[in-house]
């Protein structure tokens, strides 16, 4: 629970902070700009960082569990496995919305999944992923050309 209220306020820092780094104001003035710039790329290596060792945590509970379960326990404690955190891992590394709906689509996800993606990794509204998708659209026709 205490990690999950952790990456809860991680995410909502990294928003503010890519909020912040598009505002006219900080655009305006190149030195908040730079500090705004860093801060967004600390806090994206933290977050990464985060990530590992709360998938290490995990590993180590499974291990323990592993070492102290009678032959033919069943294990019901479990967390599901997030289905998305390969995406997760691609935003936490700095990919944009359109890197993550493309790698989506070529892992073989379909339209409704690959908004479900970007509305989870992103915390997107269905406009916001909308959007997303059509300008990774526009970028492709525009490569393809």
């Amino acid at each position: 629970m205490r990690g999950t209220a952790l990456l809860v306020s991680d995410e909502s820092l990294g928003k503010m902070l890519e909020q912040l780094q598009a505002s006219p104001e900080i655009k305006a003035s190149p030195e908040l700009a730079e500090h705004i710039r860093n801060a967004v790329l600390f806090h994206r290596q933290i977050a990464a960082e985060l990530q590992g060792l709360l998938e290490e945590r995990q590993e180590l509970k499974k291990t323990i569990s592993e070492l102290t379960r009678e032959p033919g326990e069943r294990v019901c404690d479990q967390p599901p496995q997030n289905r998305f955190s390969r995406y997760d891992q691609m935003r936490d590394l700095g990919a944009d919305p359109q890197e993550v709906y493309l790698a989506a689509r070529d892992d073989g996800f379909d339209e409704i999944e690959a908004i479900k993606v970007l509305r989870q990794v992103f915390h997107f509204s269905l406009r916001e992923a909308q959007e997303a998708i059509s300008k990774a659209q526009k970028e492709l026709q525009q490569h393809a050309a």
